[in-house]
């Protein structure tokens, strides 16, 4: 498994920047009540990572990745991220509030990159092949 940052497609690059972001947010804060802050970890964030595992497979082996298998991944790592959101809130004097991290919407944030990866991925001999057929 050859690492080949250059030769990747934008796709690819999306896919590795990511998975990057993704791994970083479990470091930082996901919930952020006023005298509770739990990091990626202690909320078991690290589970949501399994979505990542098959762009990055494809990408490291530099393998056609199922289109639907991709886009089927990221989007559930966008869901699970948002409906996780979405149920951190605390009652505050009648008013509810969200008490998501910035990790939180990091990891977020990543999954929309994955997705945008995973729809504009090629392969490095897809990428050659296209800027063939774009010389010609």
């Amino acid at each position: 498994m050859k690492f080949k940052f250059k030769e990747w497609s934008l796709g690819g690059k999306f896919i590795f920047f990511s998975t990057l972001l993704a791994i970083l947010s479990l470091f930082m804060t996901w919930v952020d009540m006023k005298e509770i802050k739990l990091s990626g970890f202690e909320q078991k964030g690290y589970i949501f990572l399994v979505f990542y595992i098959y762009p990055m497979y494809k990408l490291l082996k530099d393998e056609r990745m199922h289109k639907i298998g991709g886009k089927a991944s990221s989007i559930l790592a966008i869901a699970l991220g948002a409906s996780l959101l979405g149920s951190i809130s605390i009652d505050e004097t009648g008013n509810t509030v969200n008490a998501g991290g910035t990790g939180l919407y990091l990891y977020i944030t990543a999954s929309i990159l994955l997705n945008i990866g995973t729809i504009k991925y090629l392969t490095i001999k897809e990428k050659i092949s296209d800027k063939k057929k774009k010389l010609q």
